[in-house]
This record gives structure tokens, sequence and C-alpha cells, in this order.
């Protein structure tokens, strides 16, 4: 169940025995409030996601500070793959929190939405489009966890953008104005967050989507150069071979073999009538 709340000052909701599933609480803008005994009071403003583990009462309401509390919500009992992705900071007994920025913020709402829409549309198995959607806002959620790598968030944007323009040209100085930062401070952070200088991260990005397109498609290999940021076919292919040291033809001709040869293990000749 997923859904959003835009309520006053006076919201509060109380269960004294939690619930059997975890809750998540994203604001969107006011500030909330989670009390336990014993424990000062949790706020939950727009830079933080909050998740309440199954089992904790529930005391939360708009904090009597703020005017109001806008939120998105979802009630989820996760995949057993889900649950390092909610293994975030302990804040109180049974509530976790991680703190976010507006870029990661805005992608958890946008999939927290897409969940929401599911559900109301009917869809067939809209659960599972639900549960989709809420797995992506918790991968986001997971990049500014403190317990993993937690990326800048304007390498972040960069590296969204790389994502989703992968075909287009990219240079570090063109990059950093999508981060809004000078190159020489985005070759830094990617140095020092990604392992690898920004350039070959991006190269290696179109070299992987090359090796998808080479085996899931019988797209020419112009066609494939020109989808993964190469005007010149012949360029594309001498980066193909230092990278995989085939050919792109020769890449494809061994991964279909290796296909067919899956197949014929799986579907053995028959004999006799």
């Amino acid at each position: 169940m997923c859904g959003e709340l835009d309520e006053g000052r006076t919201y509060r909701t109380v269960r004294s025995g939690g619930t059997t599933d975890w809750v998540l609480f994203v604001t969107l803008a006011g500030r909330g409030r989670f009390r336990l005994p014993g424990h000062p009071d949790l706020l939950a403003g727009p830079d933080l996601i909050t998740a309440v583990e199954p089992g904790t009462p529930h005391d939360y309401g708009t904090d009597h500070e703020a005017r109001g509390w806008s939120l998105r919500w979802a009630h989820l009992n996760p995949r057993p793959d889900w649950l390092s992705l909610l293994d975030w900071p302990t804040a109180a007994p049974g509530i976790r929190q991680v703190e976010v920025d507006d870029t990661v913020r805005t992608r958890v709402v946008q999939a927290l939405d897409r969940a929401i829409s599911a559900r109301r549309a009917g869809l067939r198995r809209s659960t599972l489009f639900a549960m989709n959607a809420v797995e992506e806002a918790l991968l986001w959620c997971d990049t500014r966890n403190p317990g993993g790598t937690v990326l800048d968030p304007r390498l972040l944007t960069v590296l969204e953008h790389v994502g989703n323009t992968i075909e287009e040209p990219h240079t570090v100085d063109s990059l950093a104005r999508i981060g809004g930062l000078s190159p020489s401070r985005l070759a830094h952070l990617a140095s020092a967050q990604l392992g690898t200088g920004l350039m070959s991260y991006v190269d290696r990005r179109r070299m992987d989507l090359a090796r998808q397109l080479l085996m899931v498609t019988d797209l020419p290999v112009a066609t494939i150069a020109a989808r993964t940021g190469f005007t010149d076919p012949l360029y594309f292919s001498r980066r193909f071979r230092v990278a995989t040291s085939l050919s792109p033809t020769a890449f494809r001709a061994r991964e279909q073999g290796r296909t067919e040869e899956r197949g014929a293990e799986e579907d053995p000749p028959r004999t006799g009538s």
C-alpha cells in the first residue's frame, strides 16, 4: 500500500502495537514528528527519509512547530534482497532514517508516485508494478546510505545525465557544467568516489551498452557505434577491441555461438517417434 498525505497541524496517528510491515515516510514539505516513550522526539523534514520497522509502536504526526506535513508513504513487506536497502542508520529503537539531498528525494518521490498511480489505475499485476517502483525508491535511498559509498549529489547528477545521453558527445568540461562544478573539481570527485577517471567511466558505460546491443540485437556495428556515442565506426571498433580483445563482429559471433550451445543443452534432439 502506498499513498500521499497533505495534513495540517493537528494530524496524528497512534498505533500502540505498530504494524506487521515496514512503513516508509518521505517528507515533501513541512515536518513530521515521531514519538517513542523514553526517547526525544524524532523530526522528519524534507532532508530525511524515515522507515519504521514492524512491531514498532506508532505515534507520529505533524510537528507542532510546523504548519503542516506533506508526504508520501508506503507500507511494504520487503523482499529478502530489500533488507540490505533498508539497513539505514538507527535514529531510535525501531526507527531508521537516511539523509537525502534534493536530487535523491525527487527521484524517490517520482518512484513512489508511479507506485501510487499503478495501484490506483488497477492495472493487471498492479502490485508488481508498485513493488518495482518502491524498489527503485529504496535503491535511490541506498545512494545516500552512509554505510555504503555515498556519492556527491553533483556527481550523481552527472552520472545520471551520462546514462540518459550516452549517445551524445561528452567531455569533462561539458559534464562539469551539468554538475555545476569546475572541471578540476569534477575530475577530483570522480577519481575519489568512482575510483577511476571520469571519461574512463563514461567509456566503460559505452562499452557495456555496446556489448548488450551486440548480444541481443542484430543492429549493424555502425548503428551500435552511433548509439554509444561514436561518430566513427572504425574508431568504435578499435576502442571495443581494446576493451574486450575482440572486434565487435567477433564478439557477436562468440556470444551467439554460446547462446546456441545453451539452447542445444536445454533442448536435446529427439530420437524416435
